[in-house]
């Protein structure tokens, strides 16, 4: 093979490398840039439904607290009236007057928790609202557990917890959003340096259409042009 020949041929294998370098880019951006888009489409309906998760709880808040302040008086009366009972049992008196005022006291609470468990029915509502919502977005963002505490303090800190964790995925949806598209624009960026995809991968195919499967080189070529051709794909002899 002339030296002519020679340096045509590994021109043509540098190029064979370039593209398929620059092909393997692009693939990745594009798979970079498919996920980057889909975050910042997502940020704003997360960043909406988390916000309108946290005005849906505030109220929420507001009525257990009420109920905790309420339902006091009626907790600690069945307490007291459950202690007069073990103490008429201690002191050997008819424990049931006490019994019977115990149970009656105990009636009230759970009567006023019923209202308890409609509030709980409502947050329970808004935490799977929220999680329909994560569970579609690419961010990573966990929602605090359920419980079935029927106190109402139980229950506010449960929504307390949540109204934070809907502030958070907000804060996040936004930073992720605005880093998302920061990221998005340097990708398409760098693809139009390198080239589409599509085009890259017809020009390689072309050019590794133009290489020999095989060739033999002399002696007296360079020890670094066998190298270059078979990262190129070409077999040498």
């Amino acid at each position: 093979m002339k030296p002519a020949e020679l340096e045509r041929l590994l021109a043509l294998a540098d190029e064979v490398q370039d593209l398929e370098r620059r092909l393997a880019r692009a693939e990745v951006l594009a798979a970079e840039l498919a996920r980057d888009q889909d975050v910042v489409a997502a940020a704003p309906r997360v960043r909406a439904a988390m916000e309108r998760a946290a005005a849906a709880l505030e109220p929420i808040a507001r009525e257990l607290e009420r109920e905790w302040v309420d339902q006091g008086p009626l907790v600690a009366a069945w307490q007291r009236a459950a202690e007069l009972e073990q103490v008429a049992e201690a002191a050997g008196a008819d424990p049931v007057p006490s019994a019977e005022e115990a149970e009656a006291a105990r009636l009230n609470v759970e009567t006023a928790r019923l209202a308890t468990r409609r509030q709980r029915e409502l947050i329970d509502r808004e935490r799977e609202a929220m999680a329909g919502t994560l569970a579609g977005a690419p961010l990573a963002v966990e929602l605090p557990p359920g419980g079935d505490d029927a106190r109402p303090e139980a229950a506010r800190r449960e929504v307390l917890a949540l109204i934070g964790a809907a502030a958070e995925a907000a804060h996040e949806a936004e930073e992720a959003g605005s880093a998302a598209a920061r990221q998005a624009a340097e990708a398409r960026a760098e693809l139009e340096r390198l080239g589409d995809a599509a085009d890259l991968r017809r020009a390689l195919e072309a050019a590794r259409e133009r290489l020999p499967a095989e060739v033999t080189l002399d002696p007296s070529a360079p020890a670094s042009a066998a190298v270059r051709l078979a990262r190129a794909g070409v077999r040498v002899r």
